[in-house]
């Protein structure tokens, strides 16, 4: 695949974003130096006006069933600390959810935690292939696309998306303060661990409170996994990172150890190659 110019990055045309609405993605520092690409696939919480927030008002799209708190700070700072390029989605995953496959039932949400969700209670075949045009295609062509631009320089990227995730879910209280999530490609995560277990304050969740063995997202299994790119999912917990100082120095503690691992020479190679 060819990598897309910078505009077509940011203006792909879709069927249901209007003039006033912002694109599906966008790339921040696209020249960033390293070996890497950060993903953040909820990272938005837009919506378009035409939907008038799919009849749920305001209130519930600052919740977590709306995006991921705090990820658009933590990933675009991250991204300068590394000197990597970043791509982050910029709508609602009750849009549609990027990180799950169209197929998914999961995918267009009519209940999130409860929450009734009235503008996705009635989604037809048509919308939602709409929906998948305008929103989760684009985003992952940019992707691809990104990946490519560094392949086709001989660079093998590190993959790593961001996440966020609540802090009590059905009443259980989540003691992790992150989670690096993962499955067979151990290069990336395992050193992380390593690295940012050195400090006692931490409870780190290995492929907790998700795991990267279950394979029921989408982003990483369709565009690293099948590469065999040195990859890796960090999960940190909203309450930490729910203010954009607070998301800062979260990204000042994961660039550090991040950015020793990326020195290492032997990361750049394809899993099994």
């Amino acid at each position: 695949m060819t990598a897309l110019p910078a505009a077509e990055l940011v203006d792909h045309p879709t069927p249901l974003i209007g003039p006033d609405d912002p694109p599906p993605f966008r790339l921040h520092n696209r020249q960033g130096r390293a070996r890497a690409l950060l993903l953040a696939d909820h990272a938005g919480v837009a919506m378009p006006a035409a939907y008038d927030h799919l009849g749920l008002g305001q209130v519930p799209l600052g919740r977590h069933i709306a995006y991921d708190i705090g990820t658009g700070w933590l990933t675009e700072r991250l991204a300068v600390l590394l000197d990597a390029p970043a791509l982050l989605h910029n709508y609602s995953r009750l849009m549609i959810d990027p990180n799950r496959p169209l197929d998914d039932p999961t995918s267009i949400c009519a209940i999130s935690d409860g929450v009734v969700i009235p503008g996705n209670r009635h989604v037809d075949t048509a919308e939602a292939a709409a929906r998948a045009e305008s929103f989760h295609r684009p985003y992952h062509r940019a992707i691809d696309a990104e990946i490519d631009r560094s392949t086709d320089r001989g660079i093998v990227p590190a993959i790593i998306a961001m996440h966020s995730f609540t802090p009590v879910l059905r009443g259980f209280e989540r003691p992790w303060h992150l989670g690096v999530l993962w499955a067979d490609d151990a290069r990336l995560p395992v050193a992380l661990m390593t690295m940012l277990g050195r400090d006692p304050e931490l409870c780190i969740g290995d492929n907790e409170p998700y795991s990267g063995r279950n394979m029921h997202g989408y982003t990483i299994e369709c565009h690293a996994l099948p590469r065999g790119l040195p990859n890796v999912l960090i999960e940190v917990r909203q309450d930490l990172i729910d203010t954009s100082e607070a998301a800062a120095g979260w990204a000042e503690r994961l660039a550090q150890p991040l950015l020793e691992i990326l020195a290492d020479e032997t990361l750049y190679r394809i899993a099994g190659g």
